[in-house]
This record gives structure tokens, C-alpha cells and sequence, in this order.
């Protein structure tokens, strides 16, 4: 699929860079064409304005060439045949066209003569009825014209491999992207189907072991409703994290921003962790400075829910010791770090840890309930407020979160 978009765009690409540096490459040809015949006109103008009848007959009378590229061509009432200044420039049959042309034309027109084209005005009638042609030959504006027209050919020919490197380059920048988010898209399918299939199955092998023994009753296959409910709950839980996600990513969530103190708001959230962690003979303390210090603008349901995520994973995956809260400015800043010792991450896996579905072999387990989402969704929420969210962590000595979340 994508080499068949690529060769699209490609050719797309090539065309349009292929137009505008041709199309670039006509508009000069043609404005310059315009400019040279402009001044020729100009200049013809110039000389017929010049010629007063004390010049003509002076002209007439003392057979001057003309000290400019112009050539003069007098028609007189009383001679058949119009003098022409310099003499001999066309012959028979071409004064018979500007014969007709005299008369037809006052504005200056184009005439060729043999190799040589010329621009060719006409004077209004003189005294005596004479009127008067001035035509300009256009051999140094032609031999601009055609060097340019050669440059532009040539150009024109080396730009279609400019086009098609142009193309190619731009298609592949363009599907950088694209591709990206093809393959996050379908890695995202992959891993949520997988992430079903689990609980699906549980559900399906206990619901067919109830229906084999239909004489039970609910007290003796207690212990099966209880596993299915459990699986029930987890994938009620991955539909809800996969719905957020899927809202993040089409930029459908919107944060409903307001004045929260963060202390408190920690607070609140580690009671419930306080009393948990307490069964499982682990200590949580927290170090929190005064509520009206550190106040953010942010969400305040999202922000729960972050905090949740981070402290349920400390809870879950520390069997001894202590969680540490913390909760400080620094600058314009909050730094909020949640410590534990648990069993920790190792070196490979930590820059993955905030990857969707990404689970190490040792701290995210189907066996604990988790859904390698947690840390996905904490990372977004942390950026949409503007803040940033990393790990640290030794195997076997614990991990340490790192919240920053700005104070404006």
C-alpha cells in the first residue's frame, strides 16, 4: 500500500515542481518578450515624433540614413514608388504588403523580411499627404530571446530530474509520518486484541464448565464466578484505558483546567494506597509542602487518575520496605517524585516503560492485573499540563518517578 502511495506522490510531487519551474521559466520568457518589443515600440514612437517636416525634407533632400537602427520608408502621393532610407531594406513584394498595411495599421505591428523581423509603426498623415513608416529591426532582442529560450529548455529538461529528486525526497518526508502512525495504529489493534483474547478466553472455558454441570449450585461454583468477574472487571478496565487513549489521539479529550493544590489533592489519593499498602507490611509516607504553595492550573479528575496509576504500580510491584511521596517547588515548577523499593526495572527495559501495552519480564505481569496502559495514559495526562514524566530505576532496589508539572 504504501509503495503504491509513494509512487503517487512522487509523481504529484514531480509534476508540480516540474510546472512551477517551467511555468517560472515561461512568465520570464514572456515578460521579457513584452519588455524588449515594448522599448522597440517606444522608440519608434520616439523617431516619428522626431520627424518634423523640416527633418523629412531634409532627409529627402540629402538622402541621410538614419542614425539609429530605425529604417524609414516615405510614401508620397505623387510617386508610385516610397523611398526608403537607408535604400533597397525590402523588396517588391514586401512594400506592397506595407503599402496595405499603412493605412490599416497605426499601432505597430510585426513584419518580417527574410532572416531579419521588424517592429513597424506608422506616422498620422504629414503635409503634402506623405506618410511615413518607421520599422525597427529586432535581431539583438531576437538573439536575447533565443539564448533565453535555449536556457530555458535546457532548464527545463534538467528539471525533470530536479522534479522527480524533488518528488522523491518530499514523498518519503511526507510518509515518515504516515507510516508511523500506520504501524502505531496497527501495533495498537495487535496488542489490544491480544490483551482480549485472555480474559475472552477465561471467560469462555469457565461459562462452558458451568454449563457442563448445570445441577451445581452458585455456592459450589464460586470459586469460577469469581475468576470470571475478575476478568470481567480487568477487561472493563483495558476497554476504558483504550477508550482514553483513543480520545487522546484524536485530540477528543479535553482537560477541564482549574486551580488545584496539588498536596492535597496527593493527599486525598494515597489514603486508600496508605491502607493497602498496609497489608502488605510496606509503609507509606509522604512529604508534602503547604497546600497553598503549590498551586496548578490543571484537571483535577486527570490528575487523580494520574497519581493512581503511579502509586498503584509502587504498591504493586514493592513486597518490602517503604513508598516515599514527595511534593516541592522548584522555580516556576512542582516536582512531585513517588519512590519505592520495589523489585525495580532493568536498564533495557526502562526507556520502554511509558510505551502503550509494554510490559518487563519481571514488573508488569498478567498475574498482577495489569494492563501495560497505565503508564501510557500517566505520560499523556503529564503533557497535556505542560509538564514532563521520566523514570529511574535498579533492579532489585526500587524505582523512583519523577513529575514535573508547571505552576502557571
Amino acid at each position: 500500500m504504501f509503495k503504491r502511495t509513494r509512487i503517487r506522490l512522487v509523481l504529484l510531487n514531480a509534476l508540480v515542481f516540474f510546472l512551477l519551474l517551467n511555468g517560472f521559466g515561461a512568465a520570464m520568457y514572456v515578460t521579457t518578450k513584452i519588455r524588449l518589443f515594448g522599448a522597440a515600440d517606444q522608440m519608434l514612437r520616439l523617431e516619428l515624433e522626431g520627424l518634423s517636416p523640416h527633418r523629412l525634407k531634409e532627409l529627402l533632400t540629402k538622402r541621410e540614413e538614419p542614425k539609429s537602427r530605425a529604417v524609414y520608408i516615405v510614401w508620397s502621393p505623387e510617386a508610385d514608388q516610397p523611398i526608403q532610407l537607408p535604400d533597397n531594406v525590402f523588396g517588391a513584394e514586401e512594400l506592397k504588403q506595407l503599402r496595405a498595411e499603412r493605412y490599416a495599421r497605426r499601432s505597430p505591428f510585426t513584419f518580417g523580411s527574410g532572416d531579419l523581423t521588424y517592429r513597424i509603426a506608422t506616422s498620422g498623415e504629414l503635409p503634402g499627404g506623405v506618410i511615413v513608416q518607421a520599422a525597427y529591426h529586432m535581431e539583438p532582442e531576437h538573439h536575447v530571446l533565443e539564448t533565453m529560450l535555449i536556457v530555458i529548455t535546457a532548464g527545463g529538461a534538467a528539471s525533470l530530474l530536479i522534479a522527480a529528486l524533488a518528488g522523491a525526497f518530499l514523498a518519503g518526508r511526507a510518509l515518515v509520518p504516515i507510516q508511523k502512525a500506520w504501524e502505531k495504529q496497527q501495533r495498537f489493534v495487535s496488542d489490544a486484541s491480544h490483551e482480549l483474547r485472555t480474559p475472552l478466553s477465561v471467560l469462555q472455558l469457565h461459562l462452558e464448565r458451568l454449563f457442563r454441570h448445570p445441577e451445581r449450585t452458585i455456592e459450589q461454583e464460586s470459586g469460577k464466578i469469581a475468576v470470571m468477574l475478575g476478568e470481567t472487571e480487568r477487561m472493563s478496565r483495558l476497554v476504558a484505558d483504550l477508550l482514553t487513549l483513543a480520545r487522546s489521539d484524536s485530540n477528543q479529550l479535553q482537560l477541564l483546567k482549574r486551580r488545584v493544590e496539588l498536596p492535597a489533592l496527593i493527599r486525598k489519593v494515597s489514603g486508600p494506597f496508605r491502607d493497602l499498602a498496609g497489608t502488605k507490611g510496606l509503609e507509606l509516607m509522604l512529604d508534602l509542602a503547604p497546600d497553598e504553595t503549590l498551586t496548578v492550573e490543571g484537571d483535577e479528575e486527570r490528575l487523580v487518575q494520574l497519581f493512581v496509576n503511579v502509586l498503584d504500580n509502587a504498591v504493586k510491584y514493592t513486597r518490602e520496605g517503604t513508598i516515599a511521596v514527595s511534593c516541592h517547588p522548584r522555580g516556576d515548577n512542582v516536582l512531585i517524585d513517588v519512590r519505592d523499593t520495589g523489585i525495580g526495572i532493568s536498564k533495557e527495559d526502562l526507556p520502554h516503560i511509558f510505551d502503550r501495552f509494554f510490559r518487563a519480564d519481571k514488573a508488569r505481569t498478567r498475574s498482577e492485573g495489569g494492563t501495560g496502559l497505565g503508564l501510557a495514559i500517566s505520560k499523556w495526562i503529564v503533557e497535556q499540563h505542560g509538564g514532563t514524566i521520566r523514570a529511574d530505576s535498579e533492579p532489585d532496589q526500587g524505582t523512583v518517578v519523577h513529575i514535573v508539572l508547571p505552576r502557571k
